[in-house]
């Protein structure tokens, strides 16, 4: 691997150039996240074969359409590159490998230097591959490229290179590079393979990208993961030709969006009473079409209830002929029969798959989507892509506040925040307190709360993880209402950014000037949440009290006691949910229940026949 990083410094030829600032308007700032707050908390895969003991033959392909945020364990031999679905804009199928300059851990690279020096960061290299065919087999590796996405663009002196390694000489050469640039579509690459050093068994080939740091020394805060590169489609295969870049495939290019209009979540009671306003009773799917022809693509889409475990088929299938190369969004219809007298929070699994012909890639054909509703109004998707704050002169006591809509009066129990962590962890040592205000026309406007309680940032210690701050009383709120915070110091707090959700007009900071709309775009993660009593699924009317779920806490076994006068056991069922109210375990015709499996924390039981819900009860296991 030393070998390899070395000779891969082949692509450090470039352009200087310094880095521009990221501000987008005065003393606000949208900045790069210090890491990849995903990767810090994945869980990585089973540790990779030596390469010696792999030989893959031929065809090699990979579109990067799997859930693991990791590049495929059978086909690529490190783990630099970061798989997802949010860093692209418009790839050829959903999911791309991205390259930046943090490493498999998600942080920034300890040897990473500050422009206009670039260092070697991400390495995504394919296991030896048997290529011992003869040159007149028309070889040719193939992958689509895209700069920036909705990342940090590469600057012109940084690179995305292509390295091939031969078997004959043992040594790996540089055989395309392209230097940084701003967002554009993605381009296909096509390489012949004609050399006969490489036409060897244990030929391999490497993506490698050349980046480096913002230049600003005197504003550590504002340094972190740039330089993004997205790959998408990597194709190695004999038989094929320079004009050999049709794929044949119809593919997803984007996740399935929220069901609701500008929020990703709200409470389920809310939602109840704001169903006719803000509900899309259609799933908008985005997909393309590959090929060189006219292709019938199928739609299909059905919604899974999780709490209740009910399954609904909206009756939605349509057919359409889809052009070549045509990007297709298409909304079809997602009526749901929701009973809002059930239950007092829900969770949604929506399936959209499309049928096309057999020989298409069906790994990309199928896309799903939780929508929950708990406690909590939420505009972004759980994800970020950048960081937001006030920095500079004036910014102590800055003010910054987001605008929701209470759908009925309610009473706010506090805030879910997600703070990026900081290059050195900067931000831990400023303060904060956050701040309730009624609306006036738009902007925030008197001020209904101010929290006595001073808090510094906290980080989480999982996967893009909210923190649950409570007010010191609850604050009453009906209608429009701005939730936010006032700052004591003159340095970014660096709150989570979700570029991939623009929330426009909800976003306001005040620096003493009067309340201004941010430029930044998109969606703060700050989640105001309503606090009183869930229980995740509603007590049915004819619940029998007599119905005991014991003992709480547990620690082996619940019991389940239940009255003569009830069901005969083998009819009744027992439900297991997490908090969230998602199913962990059923079980039927049993009165004991392990829970020495489950991690410490509470669970809902339910005890229930086919027409009736018996009781309903939360359980605490040790």
């Amino acid at each position: 691997m030393v070998r390899m990083r070395l000779i891969f410094k082949s692509c450090l030829a470039g352009i200087l150039i310094t880095f521009s600032s990221l501000a987008v308007f005065a003393q606000e700032y949208v900045i790069p996240l210090a890491g990849n707050d995903v990767l810090q908390k994945q869980v990585r895969p089973a540790v990779k074969k030596s390469t010696g003991d792999i030989m893959l033959e031929l065809p090699f392909e990979d579109d990067f359409s799997y859930r693991s945020h990791y590049p495929g364990i059978d086909l690529w031999a490190e783990d630099d590159a970061y798989v997802n679905s949010s860093y692209a804009v418009d790839p050829p199928s959903i999911g791309v490998a991205t390259l930046d300059a943090v490493d498999y851990n998600g942080s920034v690279y300890p040897h990473a230097t500050i422009s206009p020096e670039t260092f070697d960061a991400d390495y995504l290299t394919s296991y030896p591959i048997n290529l011992n065919y003869p040159a007149s087999d028309s070889i040719y590796l193939s992958f689509f490229y895209q700069p920036q996405g909705t990342g940090l663009e590469p600057r012109p002196q940084d690179s995305l290179c292509l390295d091939f390694y031969s078997p004959a000489t043992q040594v790996w050469s540089n055989i395309w590079r392209v230097p940084g640039d701003s967002l554009r579509d993605f381009e296909q690459v096509m390489i012949s393979i004609t050399d006969t050093s490489y036409l060897k068994e244990g030929f391999r080939f490497g993506f490698m990208n050349l980046a480096s740091l913002p230049q600003n020394s005197d504003y550590r805060d504002k340094r972190g993961n740039v330089d993004h590169w997205n790959i998408d489609y990597v194709r190695l295969n004999r038989n094929r030709s320079y004009t050999d870049t049709v794929i044949r495939d119809v593919a997803f290019t984007r996740p399935i969006p929220s069901m609701l209009k500008n929020y990703e979540e709200i409470p389920w009671d809310h939602f109840g009473v704001g169903y006719n306003t803000i509900y899309l009773p259609y799933i908008t799917l985005n997909y393309h079409n590959n090929d060189s022809a006219t292709r019938i693509v199928t739609r299909r889409a059905d919604i899974y209830n999780e709490v209740w475990d009910e399954r609904f088929d909206p009756g939605n299938a349509s057919t359409q002929d889809i052009l070549p190369e045509a990007f297709v969004s298409h909304n079809i219809n997602s009526v749901y029969p929701f009973n809002f007298n059930r239950g007092d929070t829900a969770s949604y699994r929506i399936k959209a798959w499309i049928q096309t012909d057999d020989f298409d890639n069906k790994t990309n054909d199928t896309i799903y989507r939780t929508q929950r509703f708990r406690d909590y109004f939420a505009y972004d998707d759980g994800t970020a892509e950048r960081a937001y704050g006030l920095r500079g002169q004036g910014t102590n006591n800055g003010l910054i506040a987001v605008k929701f809509n209470s759908f009925i009066a309610d009473e706010l129990g506090g805030v879910d925040i997600y703070f990026t962590q900081l290059i050195d962890s900067l931000n831990l040592d400023y303060y904060y307190k956050f701040m309730v205000w009624d609306d006036d026309e738009g902007i925030p406007g008197a001020l209904l709360h101010s929290d006595p309680i001073d808090h510094t940032v906290v980080y989480s210690d999982q996967i893009n993880h909210y923190t649950r701050f409570f007010f010191a009383e609850k604050v009453p709120v009906s209608g429009t209402f701005h939730v936010g915070l006032l700052q004591y110091n003159t340095y970014l707090l660096n709150i989570g950014m979700d570029i991939n959700k623009p929330a426009n007009g909800t976003l306001f900071y005040n620096i003493g000037n009067g309340w201004v709309p941010s430029e930044a775009h998109g969606s703060l993660m700050i989640r105001p949440f309503v606090d009183r009593p869930y229980s995740v699924s509603a007590q049915d009317p004819a619940a029998d009290a007599t119905v005991r779920i014991w003992p709480n806490p547990a620690t082996e076994l619940v019991r389940i006691e239940i009255p003569e006068h009830t069901l005969p056991i083998n009819e009744i069922s027992v439900a297991v949910r997490d908090i969230t109210g998602r199913i962990i375990a059923s079980y039927s015709g049993t009165t004991e229940i392990p829970v020495s499996y489950l991690p410490a924390g509470m669970y809902l039981f339910t005890v229930s026949s086919d027409q009736q819900i018996f009781r309903t009860e939360r359980v605490i296991v040790k």
